[in-house]
């Protein structure tokens, strides 16, 4: 009898253990202590048999960061652990199944009262590319983009060469073997084959398209050349803001548009005093010129912050309303946010724009139809010849650039597939290779790790799309 009491004892005992331990796992959520927008959330889970915790900040309900958590402790409703980042230990309880009364201790500060709420609906934004890819066995199945009637063509169905080349690559993607990347679209032949979202992203979400801004600038400013606002290309910026008095006019008058689209201005690089500056245009306009124009490449936001000034002052227009006028709503693009670094009625030209994925295709196929989209005339076949063509060295081996846009070569199974291509910060790229009828998207949160990890993918798979055939 004693030995029966003795393991029915145990039993309960480790039960016990185990619905205290099992009681904390998954998400919990806690509040900016400023911001309503974002929110962090901790993780709890076994690891090697040992309960561990890890910290993931959202933004807009999408990852955003994450920081480290040591030193975790749960009995008998009793949490606590460590922040090391804050330097601030948690100390709670749980009450109930869905809540941590408690907050955090930080030297120096007062107790910050802060309770967590179980929310499990977050595990696909944070820690799941694709439903179920954290499984063992999962697979990559296929399905047809939708027709949502936007100008995009959709394809039915797969060529050989198309469902190897998303059956080697939307794997790799959800195992975060390129970074965080939150989409990528794929065009072959004018049709749309591939549409994909990872992280909880959807089709209908806006997202930051970066330097990919730039890129549209170029657009914007090829259609004032075509209307006629702008004679051309070899405009003086002096002749143009000829209220500008600059302290080196020999210098600054030689300055043209060409300049500004090619990045050869020779003005000192400055993109973290641009945005922070309360005034850019004159912040930009009036630089330090540390090369004679047309000489050397150098990156630089302030070129586009210039350009879009030259647009309001050629057409009257800011450059966000100038482009819903003649470049989104002829592609269909009717959802859009340029309002972030908005500064006396300037949109941040240099990259604020932010644009559905579906849309950033669009712009694509406008590249690869020379300035057509659907048999309409958006843009003269001249200016996409123009300012697609590579311009200038960057430096970098096998890049060159245009009109802000990057001219660059991908090499995949010995053969070099020259790429027209838009660069964004994190992932946020348009790829197009003419030679094989193509635009691929993506998007991305790759600020913390390889920006231009997605581009060995392809170097590794592209060749797969050269034998495609419908």
């Amino acid at each position: 009898m004693k030995i029966l009491s003795f393991i029915i004892v145990t039993l309960l005992l480790a039960n016990s253990c185990h619905q205290d331990t099992t009681a904390i796992y998954g998400f919990w959520e806690g509040p900016h202590p400023e911001n309503k927008n974002r929110k962090f959330y901790v993780r709890f889970y076994e690891n090697n048999h040992t309960l561990t915790a890890h910290g993931f900040w959202t933004h807009n309900g999408f990852y955003d960061s994450e920081f480290e958590i040591d030193s975790v402790y749960f009995k008998k409703a009793e949490i606590r652990f460590f922040v090391p980042m804050w330097e601030c230990t948690y100390l709670g309880k749980l009450i109930g199944n869905s809540i941590v009364s408690g907050g955090f201790s930080c030297p120096g500060e007062p107790f910050d009262s802060v309770s967590l709420i179980k929310n499990d609906n977050i595990h696909s934004f944070l820690i799941d590319a694709l439903p179920g890819s954290q499984e063992t066995g999962f697979t990559y199945s296929w399905k047809t983009p939708p027709e949502n009637k936007d100008g995009l063509k959709v394809a039915n169905a797969l060529s050989p060469g198309e469902k190897a080349f998303l059956d080697s690559i939307i794997p790799k993607i959800a195992e975060s073997k390129f970074g965080r990347i939150n989409s990528i679209l794929v065009s072959k032949d004018h049709q749309l084959f591939c549409e994909e979202y990872f992280w909880g992203y959807q089709a209908k979400d806006l997202h930051p398209v970066e330097s990919v801004t730039k890129s549209v600038t170029s657009l914007l400013t090829g259609i004032a050349i075509d209307q006629g606002k702008i004679s051309g290309t070899d405009e003086k910026i002096a002749d143009i803001f000829p209220e500008i008095r600059h302290n080196q006019p020999e210098l600054f008058n030689q300055i043209t548009l060409e300049h500004l689209l090619s990045m050869t201005s020779g003005c000192e690089s400055k993109d973290d005093q641009l945005t922070k500056s309360e005034d850019r245009l004159n912040f930009c306009l009036n630089r330090k010129i540390i090369r004679t124009p047309g000489e050397v490449f150098q990156y630089d936001g302030g070129n586009t912050e210039i350009l879009g000034a030259v647009i309001h002052r050629k057409t009257g227009m800011f450059a966000d309303k100038f482009a819903m006028k003649y470049l989104f709503e002829p592609l269909n693009i009717q959802s859009v946010k340029w309002s972030d670094y908005q500064q006396n009625g300037y949109p941040l030209m240099s990259g604020a724009l932010c644009l559905r994925p579906r849309d950033m295709l669009k712009i694509g196929e406008l590249i690869l139809q020379k300035g057509q989209f659907n048999g309409r005339r958006i843009l003269s076949e001249k200016w996409i010849e123009e300012s697609t063509t590579a311009y200038v060295e960057t430096g970098i081996e096998k890049d060159q650039y245009s009109y802000l846009w990057w001219n660059i070569l991908i090499e995949s199974k010995h053969k070099s597939y020259p790429c027209i291509w838009g660069n964004g910060w994190g992932s946020q790229f348009i790829y197009v290779v003419p030679e094989l009828e193509l635009v691929i998207v993506t998007t991305g949160h790759n600020y913390a790790q390889n920006s231009w990890a997605f581009t060995s993918g392809l170097k590794e798979y592209l060749y797969l799309l050269d034998e495609s055939k419908h």
